[in-house]
């Protein structure tokens, strides 16, 4: 079962799709790929809506949506990004974005050295009880803080996704396999914005791994089931 569990597909709602023809292009492109479940994630940012406004909103993008979509297309599930703030941490309604049907939140980490401060919100938010992150494309932040500090964000009580456009290019796949090596990665997204934006899927990233790690796709499919399944982070870890 190949599952992407970030992307921007959902139309007019953010920075990703632009229109209802443009979604099902990008649904296109991911059936071609053989991806059998996506999940939309589209950015929410608690400092400018509050999440019933952004539920209401995505929503209506996927009704508008749906009278467009093809038998073929992938299973839709719905989460979002969650860009964190300090504010997350008591934000009463951070169980709704997570990925309907679990506790699982898709957590994005702001563009930034990574200060203790940081850190200790995002163990603050593992610590609540009632959400379990999967930290977003984590070979990212690396253009923003050291590794040494990135590890100190992974070997807290979550896990993390990498990009598939990230093992495209030398530099970042190099990371992207250092953090593998690590232990850190645990699921792979195509965080799919654009059509022609130079976006891939997961199949692909799962090919590009698969080179240094033949078992990788298995051990990611594995972890996805068991995500939307709702199991625990030790089922996971």
């Amino acid at each position: 079962m190949l599952i992407d569990f970030h992307s921007h597909f959902l139309p007019q709602i953010d920075d990703g799709s632009r229109s209802i023809e443009e979604s099902v292009q990008i649904l296109d492109v991911m059936t071609k790929s053989g991806v059998d479940l996506i999940v939309a994630t589209p950015h929410f940012y608690c400092t400018e809506q509050s999440s019933d406004k952004f539920l209401e909103r995505r929503t209506k993008a996927y009704e508008r949506l749906k009278p467009h979509l093809k038998e073929e297309h992938p299973e839709i599930r719905f989460g979002a990004e969650v860009l964190y703030d300090h504010s997350l941490v008591n934000y009463e309604k951070l169980p709704d974005l997570c990925i309907d049907g679990t506790s699982w939140l898709l957590l994005e980490m702001p563009y930034c050295d990574l200060s203790d401060k940081i850190i200790d919100g995002v163990a603050a938010i593992t610590d609540r009880g009632d959400v379990k992150v999967y930290v977003a494309h984590i070979e990212r932040y690396l253009n923003f803080t050291p590794m040494k500090k990135l590890e100190k964000l992974m070997q807290l009580d979550l896990i993390g996704q990498i990009n598939a456009k990230s093992l495209t290019t030398f530099k970042t796949r190099r990371q992207c396999m250092k953090l593998i090596n690590n232990g850190y990665v645990h699921l792979l997204g195509s965080d799919y914005h654009r059509i022609g934006r130079g976006d891939i899927t997961v199949d692909k990233g799962y090919e590009i791994i698969g080179k240094k790690h033949p078992n990788f796709e298995k051990f990611a499919e594995k972890n996805g089931k068991k995500i939307l399944n709702d199991a625990p982070l030790g089922d996971v870890l």
